[in-house]
């Protein structure tokens, strides 16, 4: 057993740097390396491991939790925590914590990126030009300037789209059942219902956490009630969006056009129905790869790390289980 903590990372993800400068000096960094670890290897190692720092990429399940039993943090590198199960965690009185804000700015921009990518048929065009033609087959498209926006979701993402849109001089409808009217209103938004924000908007983006009520939030039903000419955006989590239903709506015109960061099998498979689809703008779930953001996290993964080896609780921002300083 390691006299100093050990910092295990399954995923050890570019740039290294500041993890490795933020840690090193305090214990032992366990590099994961590049295969995607099973939950029956994480049971056999667990049990030398002081803190996980994790990003979505493997499961921390209550087997890989109880299995640790000098386990003092579950970091997660990022926002969405789906992948960590926090209920066995609290009762193991294990602190989870995840980096709020910190890729906001990030993924905010990425999601413009889609929308703009997905409205003007930017990588089809790209396409067609390398297949030899020209002009020939330009689609005529809308601008985004003066048109309705919807965010699904009006946290730290949301509001950061919310700022960059205001410059398309449009109308925002924002959707949230935690976030308040006024906080809504403040942040330059109009708070709406979500079936309003379907069937009024002309481009939708989704930032809102996957959970049993945002699972397939927009499925064949809700797709039906937006506007033919509307653009979907997922920068979130895929499973929010049926994509059975989603390929079904594109290919038979129910909406224009569909641009996805997430999917609901990670990593996504090559026969994934909508990578066929012309009307479809995809990427490997990057939004949030930016330098700027991953610096941000590194340093906010490590300060919840170093507080909990140290014996003290993490910043309450982060705390994810506060009730395991209670009991």
């Amino acid at each position: 057993m390691s006299a100093k903590p050990v910092f295990f990372i399954p995923e050890f993800r570019e740039p290294r740097e500041t993890l490795r400068r933020l840690l090193e000096p305090h214990g032992e960094i366990r590099d994961g390396g590049a295969r995607k670890w099973t939950e029956e290897e994480m049971v056999r190692e667990a049990g030398s491991w002081d803190a996980i720092i994790v990003t979505s990429r493997e499961q921390i399940t209550a087997r890989v939790i109880e299995a640790a039993d000098r386990l003092r943090i579950v970091a997660k590198i990022g926002v969405g925590v789906e992948n960590i199960d926090i209920p066995a965690a609290t009762r193991c009185g294990v602190p989870v914590t995840n980096c709020p804000g910190s890729n906001a700015v990030s993924v905010a921009e990425m999601a413009l990126g889609l929308m703009l990518a997905a409205t003007r048929q930017i990588p089809q065009g790209m396409r067609s030009l390398g297949n030899g033609h020209w002009r020939d087959r330009v689609k005529i498209a809308r601008e985004l300037t003066g048109a309705t926006f919807g965010i699904v979701g009006f946290g730290n993402v949301g509001r950061q789209l919310a700022r960059l849109l205001r410059g398309f001089e449009g109308r925002i409808l924002a959707h949230d059942a935690f976030v308040p009217p006024g906080r809504v209103r403040a942040g330059g938004a109009e708070p709406v219902d979500l079936d309003t924000l379907a069937r009024e908007s002309d481009v939708i983006s989704i930032h809102c956490s996957l959970t049993p009520e945002t699972r397939h939030m927009f499925d064949a039903a809700r797709l039906r009630m937006m506007k033919r000419g509307t653009i979907l955006v997922n920068c979130a989590r895929g499973a929010v969006i049926d994509e059975a239903a989603l390929a079904e709506a594109l290919k038979e015109g129910l909406i224009a056009g569909a641009g996805l960061d997430v999917f609901e099998e990670e990593p996504a498979s090559r026969d994934n129905p909508l990578f066929a689809l012309p009307n479809v703008v995809f990427t490997p779930h990057q939004a949030g790869a930016t330098h700027q953001a991953r610096d941000r996290i590194n340093q906010m993964a490590a300060e919840s790390v170093l507080r909990a080896v140290r014996g003290e609780r993490p910043d309450p921002a982060m705390l994810l289980n506060p009730e395991v300083y209670e009991a």
